[in-house]
């Protein structure tokens, strides 16, 4: 049985850095919901006239709803169901959310936001006797990857080769299959694939949202059981036209 390792890698998810944690927005959000703005997740949604003050890739930066989106898929497929999938989480500080495939995620987004910043502060929920959530802190996408033994790792990027994905998946041999998605709204990876031995694939010349990349790959992995499951079924036999008796 093939066990896939799915990496949401360079992720945007952080705390609201130590530069903008005085700002106004920031600070108006942490008050309207009771906490301390250090405490709080960065989200472009609410704290993007701060953004400004932030590094120049600060438009990709604060994208906590799409590590929700992509859990969500992952989690509730058939492949997690059947015991085939591992999910984790790698963000741009190199923190690491390993999620036990018993996690059953909030849907509701705002719920969703207070559970990982739990998870920040606990470093583990609901408890290290049930760890549904564990963070790990300073782990490389290249560390990560390794450390998982992988058979094969498959990066998805529009540089990659195109390839009709469940036949690509149909093709690898390996039992421990390690799948990246870029956790990014804009631009490329952060993290130096070059210390990783992979394989490129794309779906196509557009950056793709990150859910529609990850169902296309989970229904992939799906069909790609069946694939050479058909049967060539054999030409029927013509019928030869009566021979004329000679006269």
């Amino acid at each position: 049985m093939t066990q896939y390792f799915f990496i949401l890698a360079d992720s945007e998810l952080e705390l609201v850095p130590q530069e903008i944690v005085n700002e106004r927005c920031i600070l108006n959000n942490a008050r309207a919901r009771g906490k301390a703005p250090e405490k709080i997740l960065l989200d472009a949604s609410h704290h993007h006239p701060a953004f400004g003050k932030l590094p120049p890739d600060s438009e990709r930066r604060g994208r906590p709803d799409i590590v929700h989106f992509f859990l969500m898929l992952c989690i509730d497929s058939d492949l997690s169901v059947e015991g085939k999938l591992r999910v984790f989480v790698h963000t741009r500080n190199n923190d690491v959310i390993a999620v036990n495939p018993e996690t059953r995620l909030p849907p509701h987004y705002p719920r969703f936001v207070g559970l990982i910043e739990a998870l920040y502060e606990q470093h583990v929920v609901p408890s290290r006797e049930n760890a549904l959530l564990e963070l790990r802190n300073g782990v490389t996408l290249d560390a990560l990857v390794s450390a998982l033994k992988p058979d094969e790792v498959v990066v998805l990027t529009p540089s990659g080769e195109a390839a009709p994905l469940p036949e690509k998946f149909a093709s690898i041999k390996g039992e421990r299959v390690v799948v990246i998605i870029g956790g990014f709204s804009k631009g490329d990876f952060r993290s130096d694939l070059s210390k990783i031995k992979h394989t490129k694939i794309s779906l196509g010349p557009r950056l793709q949202k990150v859910w529609t990349v990850t169902a296309k790959i989970l229904c992939g992995i799906g069909f790609s059981s069946r694939v050479g499951e058909v049967k060539e079924t054999k030409p029927s036999k013509s019928r030869r036209a009566p021979k004329k008796k000679a006269e």
